[in-house]
């Protein structure tokens, strides 16, 4: 097994794991987050959880949300394939496509377009500005951790797509 062809596999199962793990930890894997003392809201997954510990997550009903998440499990299925078969394209396809989920919701935070302008507004009832990172009153609010995971995983996709021998 080429070392090209082994870090394809691992950007596209580590694209996977970055949608899916919200699911068990959304606290931590989520792809954005505010955090306020009255309530929590953790955008990742299909979805979002909102409230408190205990709420279960919801699926997203904006579409620009769930192309986000699509694309990044689409690529790192697509890395996968690609490197169990040692195809240079289709690996770094792969990677391109999970790098295209990070940059969207990126754009998207910048922009305040769809869900955002909500949480644009709640945000600055507390007095902050722009949604790529902040903190204002005891609120918390930012991309979180699986933000940094998809752009890890679309750079391994693609740099192990381009070195398979």
């Amino acid at each position: 097994m080429g070392a090209g062809k082994f870090i394809a596999i691992i950007g596209g199962i580590l694209g996977i794991l970055t949608v899916a793990l919200f699911y068990v930890l959304p606290e931590i894997f989520s792809f954005w987050r505010l955090e306020t003392p009255l309530f929590d809201y953790y955008l990742g997954g299909f979805g979002f959880r909102a409230g408190t510990l205990f709420d279960p997550p919801e699926y997203a009903e904006d579409i620009l949300l769930m192309l986000m998440f699509t694309l990044c499990v689409a690529g790192g299925a697509i890395a996968i394939i690609g490197g169990l078969i040692e195809s240079k394209v289709i690996g770094i396809v792969g990677g391109i496509i999970m790098l295209a989920s990070p940059i969207i919701l990126l754009i998207a935070l910048f922009i305040e377009i769809g869900d955002f302008e909500d949480l644009a507004f709640i945000i600055g009832l507390f007095g902050g500005e722009g949604l790529i990172m902040g903190s204002e009153a005891g609120v918390e609010w930012g991309i979180w951790i699986s933000t940094y995971l998809a752009f890890g995983a679309g750079a391994l996709g693609v740099i192990g797509g381009a070195i398979i021998d």
